[in-house]
């Protein structure tokens, strides 16, 4: 039996399902046909209309005596829509990772000392659990060995060099309200080129028709985005092809700024300068979006006014 435990979901195809009728033989493929069809389906919703980021939990800290970058439970859904869901707190080695990362790393002098900066992801993991007796094959005697019965999902936690690269999603419409571009100059350039014009019309135009105005440049700068939105890989496996985000799909937790480690007399502490998990995306439930929603359109900014 293969000691690799790691194991993949049969969530290959949101648009083929089994089309059962009496008397039909069923094998593994069916059965898995029938299984992933519904997660296919669940991560195609997933991906592509929530994205990737965290629902509740994965609060972080630095534990110095242990040099533990400690993680509580929490959900999360990554950029291929598949639930990551850590049970228990959970810890990483900060020396043990830095030695194996020196190279990777970039070392900043201070006073204190080199310190170096780092961020945590979750990754989605699938494993293989519940052995039970299988057969073989019914042509080899119906010999029996033992087989997993069972596919868990769960995450694992990983610290990465540097601090986090929020990727943007709806440039135009970023645009539109306000918000911080992609970073990219010739891409925002372009964007502004586009969206600009239609928030100055909605802008100047007469109080009474401004709602109108406004609706119809929201309308134009989300077409124009979702027109531009593709699959992260044509050629990707497991329903990748499908997906916005390809793999590793890590879910960023938050970035560690000024991470160091001292020892004094053989005993070697971790600090940090800075935790922040205001670089993660979170996701916000419907009925709070809703509430916030309907602040903002009162005017002079709502209720705290």
């Amino acid at each position: 039996m293969n000691g690799d435990r790691n194991a993949t979901l049969p969530a290959a195809d949101p648009f083929t399902s089994l089309a059962a009728h009496f008397g039909m033989l069923l094998g593994v493929a069916d059965l898995e046909t029938v299984v992933g069809h519904a997660w296919a389906k669940v991560r195609l919703h997933n991906a592509w209309l929530h994205g990737g980021g965290v629902v509740w939990g994965f609060g972080i800290s630095v534990e110095g005596p242990s040099r533990e970058v400690q993680v509580s439970p929490g959900l999360a859904v990554d950029g291929l829509g598949r639930e990551l869901h850590l049970p228990t707190l959970s810890c990483l080695d900060i020396a043990q990772w830095l030695e194996e990362n020196r190279e990777r790393v970039t070392m900043r002098e201070t006073p204190e000392g080199d310190t170096f900066d780092a961020h945590v992801v979750a990754r989605f993991r699938a494993c293989l659990a519940r052995p039970v007796p299988a057969l073989v094959s019914p042509c080899e005697g119906a010999d029996a060995e033992t087989a997993f019965s069972r596919l868990r999902e769960t995450a694992e936690l990983l610290l990465v060099p540097q601090r986090s690269v929020r990727t943007v999603r709806y440039p135009r419409l970023r645009r539109l309200f306000g918000l911080p571009g992609t970073g990219d100059a010739k891409r925002d350039a372009a964007v502004g080129r586009e969206v600009d014009p239609l928030r100055a019309r909605a802008e100047n135009a007469a109080e009474s028709e401004r709602p109108d105005v406004w609706l119809d440049a929201v309308r134009r700068c989300a077409a124009l985005d979702t027109v531009d939105r593709r699959p992260a890989g044509l050629d990707g496996q497991d329903g990748s092809a499908l997906l916005p985000g390809a793999e590793p799909a890590d879910v960023v937790l938050g970035d560690l700024t000024g991470l160091r480690l001292t020892t004094v007399d053989g005993a070697t502490t971790a600090c940090v300068g800075a935790v922040d998990v205001a670089t993660r995306t979170s996701h916000v439930d419907t009925t709070t979006l809703v509430e916030l929603a309907a602040a903002g359109a009162i005017p002079q900014g709502g209720a705290c006014s």
